[in-house]
């Protein structure tokens, strides 16, 4: 047997909660004493909105890669197999992680907290989206 569903759930729960932290870790951070102008951080907003949409869609791209046609090597019952799924899942929860993080660097900069949640919220979402369910561990797992 390559690995357990257990394993993936443990792994992802574990993105989960640090995903959780980020409105804590935003709060902390936004109390810097010389914030961006109105300007800058309209700016800095809007680039780092294209960068989250950017990353939103390539997790979408890595989860149709896990689940259609890149199966080649990736064989869940096997040892190796798993190793490379939950390799790449795990590739794909962190960049789920990273659009969290993005709403924090604005939460710095702009010294405001609310700012981050619109990230750390499409971050929650992209994770329960990209849970290992369903047809993307399929095979013979313990």
């Amino acid at each position: 047997m390559g690995g357990s569903r257990a394993s993936l759930w443990l792994f992802w729960a574990l993105f989960l909660g640090a995903l959780a932290l980020e409105p804590l870790v935003a709060e902390r951070v936004s109390a810097r004493p010389d914030p961006w102008y109105a300007g800058q951080t309209a700016v800095a907003g809007f680039v780092l909105a294209l960068i989250a949409v950017a990353l939103g869609v390539w997790t979408f791209a890595l989860h149709e890669a896990l689940a259609q046609g890149d199966r080649a090597g990736l064989d869940p019952s096997t040892q190796e197999g798993f190793f490379r799924l939950r390799l790449r899942l795990l590739a794909l929860w962190f960049l789920c992680l990273l659009i969290g993080s993005l709403g924090t660097g604005l939460a710095w900069g702009s010294a405001s907290p609310v700012l981050s949640w619109p990230y750390i919220a499409g971050a929650a979402v992209l994770l329960l989206v990209h849970a290992p369910r369903g047809k993307l561990v399929t095979g013979p797992l313990r």
